[in-house]
């Protein structure tokens, strides 16, 4: 992973401080700053927009390495070095690690949101199916579920699946659920 040029471009170590600040709001929170007025050391926006899609892909690496354990998150920065004067890095390294949750939480949610919907409630039945044209006698309880979806930029657009699953597959279902939760868990300790 190769640092922005912008990195570069800052000869006054508080203005890259406030530039690094500003990048991580950025990345969490959304807050889209104007860069090119408060910064005059940069010239031209691709330098930014370069510095944000970094930003966003070591909030991505982050997020991954922290499932293995946060020596592979220092070894990252570390690799980092030899890109930048040592009290940038420094600097760098200290705002990442004050803000490694909220970039890990950006990160997963981004992955998250990719999919355009989210899960606004569900509802489910059990249902048994005595005999049907196609089986004689079943009477085989199943479960019916209904999650309902919407877009987060658009409360208006809703979605409804259903479907309907055996014991066995709902319990292969809620096993499965089970291990993001797990997962997610780990992830905000």
């Amino acid at each position: 992973m190769n640092l922005p040029q912008v990195f570069n471009v800052f000869t006054d170590n508080n203005q890259f401080e406030k530039f690094i600040e500003d990048l991580v709001a950025d990345c969490v929170h959304g807050i889209k700053l104007p860069y090119l007025s408060q910064f005059p050391e940069i010239n031209h926006y691709n330098l930014i927009i370069e510095a944000q899609q970094f930003m966003q892909q070591f909030s991505e690496y982050l997020l991954e390495m922290n499932n293995q354990n946060r020596e592979e998150v220092q070894r990252l920065l570390d690799k980092l070095k030899s890109q930048i004067d040592p009290e940038k890095h420094q600097i760098f390294t200290r705002i990442i690690s004050e803000n490694f949750k909220g970039m890990c939480k950006q990160a997963l949610y981004n992955h998250i949101s990719l999919s355009k919907y989210v899960l606004i409630d569900y509802n489910w039945n059990l249902n048994l199916t005595i005999s049907s044209n196609k089986i004689a006698k079943s009477q085989i309880p199943t479960i019916i579920v209904e999650f309902y979806l919407q877009t987060l930029d658009n409360i208006a657009n809703k979605k409804k699946i259903r479907f309907e699953m055996t014991k066995e597959e709902l319990e292969q279902f809620v096993g499965k659920l089970q291990k993001v939760m797990n997962q997610l868990q780990l992830q905000y300790k």
